[in-house]
């Protein structure tokens, strides 16, 4: 981090971070299971 920056703000940066990561990972996972069900791979391994 710069100068200047308390412990708070490096928190925040670092939790936001973290969010932003879960966020994408989320709107990734959509597509892919969406295309995995039309597939028909839950039914082949079981799962739902």
């Amino acid at each position: 981090m710069g100068k200047g920056t308390t412990v708070g703000t490096s928190f925040l940066d670092g939790f936001l971070r973290i969010m932003v990561f879960a966020l994408i990972a989320i709107l990734v996972a959509i597509p892919v299971c969406i295309v995995l069900e039309l597939l028909g791979v839950f039914d082949a391994l079981g799962i739902f």
